[in-house]
């Protein structure tokens, strides 16, 4: 019997080998790399596009395609991103919550923010990141074009069929292997054989764990579109298709038309909330006005006084003065 163990051990590494179990763990693998986390579509640059719709594109202008029949059988995972201008912020963040849920979706992570414009209008951003099931991702897309204005939207898709069914082989190998060991367990009998046997079947279960994890990570991507949504809130929307002549000169002078109706309405907004302040300083000014006024008004009354009492004294002194009587 402990001759029979060691040989079953060494003929049952001998057949993991042959199946592809590979000794490193899974997070090791090139299946962990291509899905080690949620998200990790984000971490990456889209690649290029290409002529095989298998291996990925990226399309800069129209919505995202459905998913051809030649790629109905293969692991796909497909996520995109959307910049979008909005002149009503709160309603279309409303409105986007709103077609999410409707959608099946949910919202993964959100953050808003502000910015000032030069004419010190105050407007807000906010990026959103939003997981729909992939089979609805072009509805959902359609839904934010027509909520606001869509400055650009990339999509992609990025197979991982080789990965994921790399992952089910060596998966499928290490349970049979661990059903080996369990087997090989039973039948020990001195304590060396069993410590042998439990260690390798730790690393078999280790193994499985991560394997399963990393499915379970690819299942989720494959089902769950991405979307990346950057959101601006506008004055105006952006103008995306091309304009002929007229219609820039008639776009252009509606714009400046809005400029000075913008600049009166902030001249008085800070007119009139800045209202106490300048009545103080027009208060203040007008004392010292006053009292320049009355010193200066004093200064020339006393200046003609002046003038005056010297051209009396100038007209005594020209006077001829009465003759003395003779004795």
């Amino acid at each position: 019997m402990k001759r029979i163990i060691p040989i079953a051990l060494v003929i049952l590494l001998l057949l993991c080998s042959v199946f592809g179990c590979s000794s490193s763990t899974p997070r090791e693998s090139s299946a962990s790399k291509n899905a080690s986390y949620e998200g990790a579509y984000y971490e990456q640059p889209m690649e290029p596009a290409t002529e095989d719709a298998a291996y990925g594109f990226r399309d800069e202008s129209a919505p995202a395609p459905n998913p051809s029949a030649a790629l109905s059988n293969r692991k796909i995972i497909r996520n995109a991103d959307v910049s979008v201008e909005t002149l009503e912020f709160d309603a279309f963040l409303a409105q986007l919550a709103d077609s999410v849920g409707a959608i099946g979706g949910y919202v993964e992570s959100s953050s808003v923010g502000g910015r000032t414009l030069r004419n010190d209008q105050k407007l807000r951003y906010a990026h959103y990141v939003v997981r729909v099931p992939a089979e609805r991702l072009d509805e959902f897309l359609n839904t934010v074009s027509s909520l606001g204005n869509v400055t650009s939207a990339n999509t992609g898709l990025r197979d991982v069929t080789t990965s994921y069914v790399d992952s089910e082989k060596h998966l499928e190998a290490l349970r049979t292997e661990q059903d080996a060991l369990l087997e090989i367990l039973s039948k020990a009998t001195t304590v060396e054989d069993i410590i042998t046997v439990q260690d390798r079947l730790t690393h078999v279960r280790y193994q499985i764990e991560s394997y399963e994890s990393t499915l379970r990570s690819y299942d989720d991507q494959i089902a769950l579109s991405a979307v990346s949504l950057n959101i601006n809130e506008v004055e105006r929307e952006t103008q995306i298709k091309e304009e002929t002549f007229g219609e820039e000169v008639s776009r252009r002078f509606h714009e400046s038309l809005q400029d000075v109706g913008s600049g009166f309405k902030s001249f008085g907004a800070w007119l009139f909330g800045n209202a106490p302040e300048i009545i103080v300083v027009l208060v203040i000014i007008g004392l010292h006005v006053l009292v320049v006024i009355l010193i200066v008004k004093g200064a020339k009354k006393r200046a003609i006084k002046r003038r005056q009492n010297a051209l009396a004294k100038k007209a005594a002194a020209a006077a001829p003065k009465p003759a003395e009587p003779q004795k």
